[in-house]
């Protein structure tokens, strides 16, 4: 009887990989042929191909263990015999090849290698619908499909009102299922008008759909107006809904009726973006207002007014992540402080301060003392336009604001900070020293605003950030040089990611 070790028991093979790198595991399987049979199958359970041709024979080799396949290119697989080089993929994401000259004929090819595999439970495709071989080569694929939860389909032609509907027709059983239309390069005829309106009467009359998560994307108003909007009110199981920043008025004030009749009673993750957020300040609050349930996540609007977030704070004080193109420092202050669960915060902040005969809100403490991660971003101005403010400026209180909330928020973990930021280590007024209580901050981002930064910068992160894995600054030069001496694993990063 062979001896068992620890490594013959999957559970704690999976708990020990959770600390390797891929690099790591590529390590062990060179120990031995034992260790290599134990991590092999970890190793290769996940495939990124980054859009480079794979190396198919290896993959054939490594078939049994593929479950997750990214980034794959259709002309790399479009030559396989029968069948793919992973029969047993649970998740299939294919890289956008439509720019490429005659893919449509690869398209037609790849198709039927997906019919069959029963283990698919997530397809990303990108498809040239407009030919009507490939629209019905890729309906007798999704038939074939019998676990598929979720299709994420992205077309850049245009599409006839009929292929949407009957790809709709397919997605009924799905629970997630993400839509693409862009690109368009005709206009529409009266013939397509027609043809739309028709594709609208005949999704309201289709079943409710059991879509747990919906994503649509349009850049056609005919599009979006008599398909996204019928499909809304078909869907009443939502929980994530994404529009993206390019819907309608029409659309988003169809959702804000729907919103408002507690047509989603159970949603609780929103992507919506307003054109023109002004004149729908109203109608926002109003239907922030109904959502029974409270929204743990939103990503909607700029510049919200005090009834907009009089409705967030009120009734969606559970909130976790908060996502607003535009804010003053008003409205900052308020949601900070209303909002007491956050813990992911992104925004502008209008940084015209002399606009407003408001006072700076010190009154306003933040209460979202878990936050995790912060992105603040004063566009427009930088240092060299505040280093010429007096002492006690209303800019200068401002900032002084900012940080010294920041500061209080020791449980931070990503902080970036796209700020007009002075006198960042001074010895009697700084900034920077200011954060010496953000011991679990793992990620730094200082910006392109901030004034120099160099060695003194450097030795008080080296010894008042302990976590510290990764720095992103405007130069380098000696900050740069003491950090890698000091912290030699530190990531240092010279372009800012907003």
């Amino acid at each position: 009887m062979s001896k068992v070790t620890p490594f013959d028991i999957p559970l704690l093979i999976n708990e020990i990989c959770q600390y390797l790198s891929r690099s790591d595991l590529k390590h062990c399987m060179l120990v031995s042929k034992a260790w290599a049979a134990w991590f092999a199958p970890v190793l290769w359970r996940e495939l990124n191909c980054g859009g480079r041709y794979p190396d198919i024979p290896t993959m054939m080799r490594q078939q049994e263990h593929i479950q997750i396949v990214r980034n794959i290119s259709m002309w790399s697989i479009r030559d396989s015999s029968e069948r793919l080089p992973f029969p047993h993929v649970r998740r299939l994401e294919f890289k956008d090849d439509s720019r490429e000259d005659g893919i449509h004929r690869t398209e037609i090819r790849v198709l039927p290698l997906l019919e069959g595999i029963t283990s698919l439970q997530h397809l990303k495709i990108t498809l040239s619908l407009e030919h009507g071989n490939i629209y019905q080569q890729f309906i007798r694929t999704l038939e074939s499909l019998p676990h598929l939860e979720s299709l994420s389909l992205e077309c850049r032609r245009f599409v006839d009102g009929k292929v949407i509907q009957d790809i709709l027709r397919m997605c009924h059983r799905l629970e997630r299922l993400s839509l693409s239309f862009t690109g368009s390069e005709r206009h529409a005829t009266q013939e397509d008008r027609q043809e739309y309106m028709d594709t609208r009467a005949e999704i309201e009359r289709m079943p409710e759909m059991r879509l747990c998560e919906l994503s649509f994307d349009s850049d056609s108003d005919l599009v979006v107006e008599n398909i996204l909007q019928p499909l809304l009110e078909r869907c009443t199981r939502i929980q994530k809904l994404d529009l993206g920043y390019g819907a309608t008025d029409s659309t988003i004030r169809h959702l804000f009726k729907l919103l408002k009749e507690n047509n989603f009673p159970k949603l609780r993750h929103l992507v919506a973006g307003v054109r023109d957020a002004g004149h729908f300040q109203e109608a926002i609050s109003e239907a922030l207002s109904h959502v029974e349930c409270g929204l743990e996540s939103l990503e909607f609007m700029d510049n919200p007014s005090g009834p907009v977030i009089q409705s967030l704070t009120q009734y969606h004080s559970c909130m976790t992540k908060l996502d607003i193109t535009n804010v003053s420092l008003w409205a900052l202050s308020d949601l900070m402080a209303g909002l007491p669960n956050l813990r992911y915060f992104k925004s502008e902040v209008d940084s015209d301060y002399e606009r407003s005969s408001r006072d700076i809100p010190f009154e306003k403490h933040w209460e979202c003392l878990n936050l995790k991660n912060l992105r603040l971003r004063v566009p427009g101005w930088n240092y060299t336009a505040i280093e010429r403010e007096r002492k006690g400026s209303r800019r200068m209180l401002a900032l002084d604001y900012v940080f010294s909330e920041i500061a209080k928020m020791t449980s931070l973990q990503v902080l970036i900070l796209d700020y007009p930021i002075p006198d960042l280590f001074f010895k009697e007024n700084g900034y920077l020293i200011r954060l010496a209580d953000l011991k679990q901050l793992r990620v730094f981002d200082l910006g392109s605003n901030i004034s120099p930064v160099g060695e003194e910068e450097a030795l008080w992160m080296v010894e008042n950030l302990p976590r510290l894995l990764e720095v992103h600054a405007p130069q380098m030069d000696k900050f740069g040089e003491v950090l890698f001496e000091k912290r030699p694993l530190l990531e240092i990063f010279k372009i800012v990611n907003w």
